[in-house]
């Protein structure tokens, strides 16, 4: 299990870093074998994990919280 960092940047920094990783373990792919093409898989496996980590952190950052799909709510303010 990937393990979601409390800070935006931090979560797409970790997105980030891991998609090269997972870039640079592609190199090759026509000479694979079946155990590097399992490897490459699984991290592409463990990449969504980083980029749904990314998405919850994004969307506990923005005005709507959890559930980007709804509007916040605007109160009529009366003085």
């Amino acid at each position: 299990m990937i393990e979601k960092k409390q800070l935006l940047s931090e979560n797409l920094k970790d997105f980030m870093d891991y998609s090269l990783e997972v870039m640079n373990s592609m190199d090759g792919a026509a000479d694979h074998n079946a155990n590097e093409v399992e490897m490459v898989n699984d991290k592409i496996d463990n990449l969504k994990e980083y980029l749904e980590n990314l998405k919850a952190s994004y969307n506990e950052h923005t005005q709507y919280g959890h559930d980007s799909s709804q509007d916040a709510p605007i109160s009529d303010i009366v003085l």
